[in-house]
């Protein structure tokens, strides 16, 4: 009776948990338990249409989960004394500038190359990000003093795998990733045309449009695969336990490592979680070691939600109380906030004054994603109101001062640039970016 009550509680909270307002859902769960299978569940669509429904076979876009592969590769050159972490970057001859010889691969690992975020706007495909990359002049700062969550260390990493095993990315990874993981229904790059492939869509149920992005090397893996991942990745199969753990250091407890988040209590690792999204493709996998508990999520029709979907899972699993997901803040206001800023604030307020137990006001990650948005868009202004609303709700929030300390310096305001990084790192002294953003701009 025990579990077959676990068993419904997790088919409630994925219902649930995966629905919008207007009761439209996809997404597939699996969560494992000491190597037994506690929950298997598919709910929703393959694409907008609703002819189809997901299946075991379903295969998703996972965004940046796929980027541990190709961490752990560099991983298995390096115990296979092929390259180490120390390497300058100018070593594998890629044709890049001098700042090639300050980047070392661990740099690329850590997102701490001083590299830029790539132009989405301009990059269509690997060609253009090279094109880029040698036409850097000066890193934005020097390598190991920061922290910038961009693919261009992605990609490098990749090339730097072609160059060393003088096999492509794509064969390495099939020949000495997934075969050896048992993940025999992921498909690398497959065919937008594939069956099998989940297309993502709204929650107006319109299919996203085709990207135009052509960059190779992306697994696409079912909810199987991603479970024999964590299992190889965790058995010591692929890797030593002391190279995991090498990648799971990241340069600040904000910032995200190879792997995304490892948490170690005494100097074990306890908790490995990551989230990849991509359009409107959202996976997250969760591993609690002590409790050999794995979950894995992912959905292409992405509403935030997996993150506490999974933490109501291992509740459950556990016994203990949990709570249904809100709705995301996020989702419902940013095509307000960008068609008019003025707008979506007041439709924010609305929301809050009479739907405050519906949708998730005690993110502050909600407004943050935001203004991040806005900011991508180069609406700078607008995204500057944003913060003052974020900080407005959150007043004790460094994250809230480091990210109008942002806005204001892309803005050229220097000066309210650095009173507002001067307060984020008030509020947070290990704010490793407040200070080295302090340092240029009064060098500046």
């Amino acid at each position: 009776m025990k579990s077959k009550f676990l068993l419904l509680l997790l088919s409630i909270i994925l219902l649930v948990g995966c629905k919008n307002s207007s009761n439209k859902k996809a997404s597939n769960l699996s969560a494992i338990k000491n190597n037994h299978l506690i929950n298997q569940n598919k709910i929703g669509y393959t694409d907008g249409s609703k002819l189809k429904k997901l299946n075991r076979n379903s295969i998703f876009n996972i965004g940046s989960i796929g980027k541990e592969f190709n961490a752990v590769a560099i991983m298995m050159l390096k115990e296979k004394g092929l390259l180490h972490l120390d390497d300058k970057i100018s070593k594998f001859k890629m044709n890049l500038p001098e700042w090639s010889n300050t980047i070392r691969v661990n740099h690329l690992l850590q997102y701490t190359s001083g590299l830029p975020r790539v132009e989405w706007r301009t990059v269509k495909n690997e060609k253009d990000i090279f094109a880029d990359l040698r036409k850097i002049k000066q890193l934005k700062f020097k390598p190991g003093s920061g922290y910038i969550y961009s693919i261009n260390n992605v990609i490098l990493q990749r090339k730097i795998i072609e160059k060393v095993s003088g096999m492509s990315f794509v064969d390495f990874i099939q020949k000495n990733l997934l075969n050896t993981s048992n993940m025999t229904g992921a498909l690398i790059d497959p065919s937008s045309e594939n069956l099998q492939l989940a297309k993502p869509f709204n929650n107006d149920f319109i299919n996203d449009k085709p990207m135009d992005i052509e960059i190779t090397g992306w697994v696409h893996p079912t909810l199987s695969d991603m479970r024999n991942w964590i299992g190889s990745l965790h058995s010591g199969k692929l890797i030593s336990k002391e190279s995991l753990a090498q990648l799971f250091d990241s340069y600040s407890k904000s910032s995200e490592s190879a792997l995304g988040v490892g948490k170690f209590e005494n100097d074990k690792l306890s908790i490995h979680q990551h989230q990849g999204s991509s359009f409107n493709y959202e996976s997250f996998i969760h591993y609690n070691v002590k409790e050999d508990l794995s979950i894995v999520l992912m959905t292409n029709n992405k509403n935030f939600k997996l993150r506490e979907i999974a933490e109501s899972i291992e509740n459950i699993t556990k016994g203990n109380a949990f709570s249904i997901p809100q709705k995301s803040v996020y989702l419902t206001i940013r095509q307000k906030c960008y068609d008019n800023v003025n707008e979506g604030i007041q439709f924010y307020k609305d929301l809050k004054e009479n739907f405050l137990d519906t949708y998730n006001f005690s993110n502050e990650s909600e407004l943050n994603r935001v203004g991040y948005k806005l900011i991508e868009k180069h609406q700078i202004e607008d995204a500057i109101k944003i913060f003052k609303l974020l900080i407005s709700e959150f007043p004790n929030s460094a994250n809230g001062y480091d990210s109008i300390g942002e806005a204001y310096y892309l803005n050229g305001n220097n000066d309210l640039a650095l009173v507002n990084y001067k307060k984020a790192l008030e509020l947070n002294p290990t704010n490793s970016n407040a200070k080295e953003m302090i340092k240029n701009i009064r060098e500046k």
